[in-house]
């Protein structure tokens, strides 16, 4: 999914040992797989709210709009939010480069008891099966920081969708991508936007920071003006970009951001302008909506 021949076999060990590893320890922060089987979900409040407002969804029952359509979920990664909405009534095919992630997917498929079909690809590069079929493409949180070339990766979405069709993207916003560390010194380690690529050497996943894991992998920032522009080169019209400065979640599971006394985090960097007053959050998630022309 990314960069040089080594950058892509980086990212990928990377990604078939996280599926392998994610929702299988006490210490995992987000796969929590037995609430969806029973009935719940993994979508934060902004990823129901994205689909609700693509699909014609309430506020009671936001995937409700999801019913009788096709959806393409790209890099799926395990699956979950795909699995919801095939519950949901959706046909769900889940696509990404990694068998053993899209193996995870089926099998928690058929713990639901529905059917999603899947698809091994490079998003930069989707099969000609996949084109023109799709009502929605939906791509949410971790998922562009690994691409390369947006511009093309924004054709691969225009090629799936039929006339008409939405993107929902709900996505780590660039400004919070920056920032490794905030205390006891703000650390800003990563570019904003231009695609410029940055290799790591790390242990452990953003889901189970204690795992037994080892990688080296490659991510590229993409600003806000690429991203949007990228979707326009790619014949979307943009119908909604907004920038979330309180999020339901803590993604990277680090202390980057701040849990307030209404258990949202937010990136609190500075101060106010008076010493008692409190600095204000800077963006850490987005949601675009866009419509293929």
């Amino acid at each position: 999914m990314s960069g040089t021949q080594d950058e892509y076999a980086g990212n990928f060990d990377y990604w078939e040992k996280a599926a392998a590893t994610h929702g299988t320890t006490e210490h995992d922060l987000h796969y929590h797989f037995d609430k969806v089987v029973a009935g719940g979900t993994l979508m934060v409040e902004l990823e129901a709210q994205a689909i609700a407002a693509a699909t014609g969804g309430t506020d009671s029952d936001p995937l409700s709009g999801v019913r009788d359509t096709d959806v393409l979920f790209l890099q799926s990664h395990l699956g979950a939010d795909g699995v919801v909405m095939a519950r949901a009534g959706a046909r769900v095919t889940c696509a990404d480069f990694s068998p053993t992630a899209l193996g995870r997917a089926r099998e928690l498929a058929e713990r639901v008891g529905v059917h999603i079909d899947t698809v091994v690809c490079d998003s930069r590069a989707i099969p000609e099966s996949l084109y023109g079929r799709f009502d929605l493409v939906y791509v949410t949180v971790g998922a562009i920081c690994w691409i390369d070339d947006l511009d093309l990766w924004m054709r691969q979405v225009s090629l799936a969708l039929r006339p008409g069709g939405r993107l929902v993207m709900v996505e780590i916003h660039p400004l919070y991508q920056m920032i490794d560390q905030r205390v006891p010194d703000l650390v800003v380690d990563f570019p904003y936007g231009g695609g410029t690529g940055l290799t790591y050497e790390g242990t452990g996943t953003y889901a189970d920071p204690t795992a037994e894991l080892t990688s080296s992998t490659t991510c590229y920032a993409h600003s806000i003006g690429d991203i949007v522009t990228g979707a326009i080169r790619a014949g979307q019209r943009i119908d909604v970009l907004e920038e979330h400065v309180a999020i339901d979640i803590n993604p990277r599971g680090d202390d980057v951001l701040q849990q307030g006394d209404d258990g949202r985090y937010r990136l609190l960097i500075g101060r106010g302008s008076t010493p008692s007053d409190p600095p204000h959050p800077f963006p850490v998630f987005f949601t675009l909506l866009t419509t293929k022309l």
